[in-house]
Protein backbone atom coordinates (compact mmCIF):
# COMPACT_ATOMS: atom_id res chain seq x y z
CA UNK A 1 0.00 0.00 0.00
CA UNK A 2 1.35 3.50 -0.68
CA UNK A 3 1.61 6.36 1.59
CA UNK A 4 -1.30 7.93 -0.84
CA UNK A 5 -3.57 5.25 -0.16
CA UNK A 6 -2.44 4.71 3.28
CA UNK A 7 -3.49 8.28 4.10
CA UNK A 8 -6.69 7.61 2.14
CA UNK A 9 -7.85 5.22 4.70
CA UNK A 10 -6.41 7.51 7.52
CA UNK A 11 -8.40 10.58 6.68
CA UNK A 12 -11.39 8.19 5.15
CA UNK A 13 -11.27 9.38 1.91
CA UNK A 14 -10.67 5.55 0.68
CA UNK A 15 -14.00 4.51 -1.73
CA UNK A 16 -15.55 1.17 -0.45
CA UNK A 17 -17.74 -1.37 -2.61
CA UNK A 18 -21.61 -0.88 -1.55
CA UNK A 19 -22.65 -4.22 0.24
CA UNK A 20 -25.94 -4.90 1.58
CA UNK A 21 -26.39 -3.94 4.68
CA UNK A 22 -27.10 -7.30 5.76
CA UNK A 23 -23.82 -8.72 5.79
CA UNK A 24 -21.94 -5.94 7.62
CA UNK A 25 -23.12 -3.22 10.34
CA UNK A 26 -24.07 0.23 9.29
CA UNK A 27 -21.62 1.98 11.34
CA UNK A 28 -18.29 0.55 9.80
CA UNK A 29 -16.96 1.11 6.12
CA UNK A 30 -16.99 -2.31 3.68
CA UNK A 31 -13.80 -4.79 3.73
CA UNK A 32 -12.27 -4.23 0.33
CA UNK A 33 -9.99 -6.75 -0.23
CA UNK A 34 -9.87 -10.26 0.25
CA UNK A 35 -6.65 -10.70 2.59
CA UNK A 36 -8.81 -8.33 4.87
CA UNK A 37 -11.51 -10.76 5.59
CA UNK A 38 -9.18 -13.84 5.77
CA UNK A 39 -6.66 -12.18 8.39
CA UNK A 40 -10.40 -11.39 10.34
CA UNK A 41 -11.70 -14.74 10.01
CA UNK A 42 -8.56 -15.90 11.85
CA UNK A 43 -8.88 -13.50 14.51
CA UNK A 44 -12.20 -14.30 14.92
CA UNK A 45 -11.23 -18.06 15.27
CA UNK A 46 -8.13 -17.98 17.63
CA UNK A 47 -8.98 -14.94 19.27
CA UNK A 48 -6.47 -12.18 20.43
CA UNK A 49 -2.75 -13.27 18.68
CA UNK A 50 0.67 -11.40 18.05
CA UNK A 51 1.66 -10.49 14.74
CA UNK A 52 4.35 -12.76 14.41
CA UNK A 53 1.72 -16.21 15.43
CA UNK A 54 -0.63 -14.31 12.32
CA UNK A 55 2.56 -14.49 9.95
CA UNK A 56 2.96 -17.64 10.66
CA UNK A 57 -0.26 -19.10 10.70
CA UNK A 58 -0.80 -17.60 7.47
CA UNK A 59 1.89 -17.81 5.69
CA UNK A 60 1.18 -14.00 4.44
CA UNK A 61 4.38 -11.57 4.27
CA UNK A 62 5.09 -9.42 7.22
CA UNK A 63 4.48 -6.34 5.39
CA UNK A 64 1.41 -7.31 3.41
CA UNK A 65 0.16 -8.65 6.87
CA UNK A 66 0.82 -5.07 8.64
CA UNK A 67 -0.87 -3.16 5.65
CA UNK A 68 -4.39 -5.42 6.37
CA UNK A 69 -4.38 -5.16 10.11
CA UNK A 70 -3.39 -1.10 9.84
CA UNK A 71 -6.32 -1.13 7.16
CA UNK A 72 -8.52 -3.14 9.77
CA UNK A 73 -7.91 -1.32 12.89
CA UNK A 74 -8.78 2.20 10.87
CA UNK A 75 -12.11 1.06 9.72
CA UNK A 76 -13.03 -0.45 13.48
CA UNK A 77 -12.62 -4.06 12.78
CA UNK A 78 -10.03 -4.93 14.89
CA UNK A 79 -8.23 -3.28 18.03
CA UNK A 80 -4.44 -4.18 19.22
CA UNK A 81 -3.39 -3.59 22.70
CA UNK A 82 0.12 -4.23 24.50
CA UNK A 83 0.38 -7.41 26.71
CA UNK A 84 0.63 -6.74 30.54
CA UNK A 85 4.07 -7.09 31.86
CA UNK A 86 5.97 -6.37 34.98
CA UNK A 87 9.29 -6.81 33.83
CA UNK A 88 11.66 -5.26 31.51
CA UNK A 89 11.51 -5.10 27.52
CA UNK A 90 9.46 -4.22 24.79
CA UNK A 91 5.87 -6.02 25.32
CA UNK A 92 3.92 -8.14 22.68
CA UNK A 93 1.07 -6.27 20.31
CA UNK A 94 -2.10 -8.52 20.73
CA UNK A 95 -4.98 -7.72 18.17
CA UNK A 96 -8.29 -8.89 18.18
CA UNK A 97 -11.88 -8.68 16.47
CA UNK A 98 -13.44 -5.28 17.71
CA UNK A 99 -16.55 -5.70 19.96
Amino acid sequence: MSNNQMMNVIEGREQFPIESSSKRRKDKPAIKYEIDRTILEILRKKGPITRSKLVSTTGIARSTLYDSLIRLIVKGYVISYPEDRKHRGRPKTYFTVAQ
